[in-house]
């Protein structure tokens, strides 16, 4: 006999449904984690999905589904516009709005749009309505799933113009708190549909676990120079700090703990390894390939093009191995490797490889020894 229902996800926005849920259908309703190892057996009547959207988010739900054989599945998570139609008509999908400190309160306040097929919508409204929460049906995910991201962009310039406000006011050393009481008069007096948001800056970076990567699915599929301006001031699930101004591409891949200095620009499709530091005022275009536990120093500068401006046909791909150590205001041609823990000094320019752990210096880049004289180069 199938159960009714099984959240899978138990995050903050998973836990809190899980709770909701069971408050009204009790040990009806299961919840797995997959931190918690094997995943339950038997069948449920409606799968509710809570996890992180990632590459495999298809086939992640695709295997529950087929383990589960559920009537319907309920895809709680932000998603790219049409991840949900993608999966069958037996999927809708429902985002959640709320408080992330009190996710559990805010899920029976905010009413929950379903967007899907008509039949799947009324059985997935039904299921949510009894545990105590309003429901709007619309006929297809896709809305719904721009629903949510629009709402997360929308907060995410709010709090960007925020921190331009901010960083402008410094500069003539005005009180922040000064633009808040102009904008709280403000809303006294104007019709409701005028009203500004009152944001406090997010001191450089955009926090949480939402904003930023929804803005950045967003625009993967809808680019916009002002999605491009919320991007500039992220942290994205405590995974890298990026210092305002900057500017990354949001095809670029940056790993855990990194930092990104001031000024720095990051172009289509690099790669950044875990834990590397670059500095302030750093060029790292499309081609280069940093990997983990990189030192780049302040103004270090790469190129891609042999013979620039020439498109790509002549763009050459640099790599930077694992714990290299580039010094301030080194410039890095096309299509160099430096090797692991290798040390570039200060004011360097790279025209060839660098083997691994050497020390080179000097321009163009030679390699030295350690009472400092010059090895020959032929």
């Amino acid at each position: 006999m199938k159960k009714k229902g099984l959240v899978i996800g138990l995050g903050e926005v998973g836990l809190a449904l899980f709770k909701v849920l069971r408050k009204h259908y009790g040990e009806d309703i299961d919840g797995y984690d997959i931190r918690d190892g094997n995943s339950p057996d038997g069948k449920y009547e409606i799968l509710n999905i809570c996890i992180p959207y990632s590459a495999e988010f298809q086939k992640i739900i695709q295997f529950y589904y087929n383990k589960y054989s559920p009537s319907v599945v309920i895809n709680h998570s932000t998603v790219p516009v049409g991840t949900t139609e993608s999966l069958g008509s037996w999927a809708v999908h429902s985002p959640v709005l709320g408080k992330h400190d009190n996710m559990e309160q805010s899920l029976t306040q905010f009413i929950k749009w379903i967007g899907g097929n008509s039949t799947e919508c009324e059985i997935s409204k039904n299921f949510i309505f009894n545990a105590g929460i309003r429901c709007h049906l619309v006929q297809s995910a896709s809305e719904t799933e721009l629903l949510k991201l629009f709402c997360l962009a929308k907060y995410g310039m709010s709090i960007a113009f925020a921190q331009y406000q901010k960083d402008v006011f410094d500069q003539h050393g005005f009180d922040y708190a000064d633009i808040m009481i102009w904008d709280k008069e403000y809303n006294q007096h104007v019709d409701p549909t005028l009203k500004r948001p009152i944001m406090i800056p997010p001191h450089g970076i955009i926090g949480g676990h939402c904003v930023v990567p929804g803005t950045r699915i967003l625009n993967e599929r809808y680019p916009n120079d002002i999605l491009k301006e919320i991007l500039k001031y992220q942290k994205i699930h405590d995974t890298f700090t990026a210092w305002h101004p900057v500017n990354i591409y949001p095809t670029a891949k940056i790993g855990k703990d990194v930092s990104i200095g001031m000024f720095s620009e990051i172009g289509n499709n690099v790669s950044i390894g875990d834990r590397t530091r670059i500095g302030s005022g750093c060029f790292i275009p499309e081609g280069v390939t940093i990997e983990e536990d990189v030192f780049i120093g302040p103004h270090t500068v790469f190129a891609n093009d042999m013979y620039p401006p020439s498109g790509k046909e002549n763009w050459e791909k640099t790599l930077i191995k694992k714990g290299a150590r580039i010094g301030a205001g080194v410039c890095v041609t096309p299509g160099v490797t430096i090797g692991e823990k290798a040390l570039i000094g200060m004011g360097a320019v790279v025209t060839n490889d660098i083997p691994a752990g050497e020390t080179y210096a000097g321009v163009p880049a030679r390699p030295i020894i350690k009472n400092r004289t010059i090895r020959r180069v032929d």
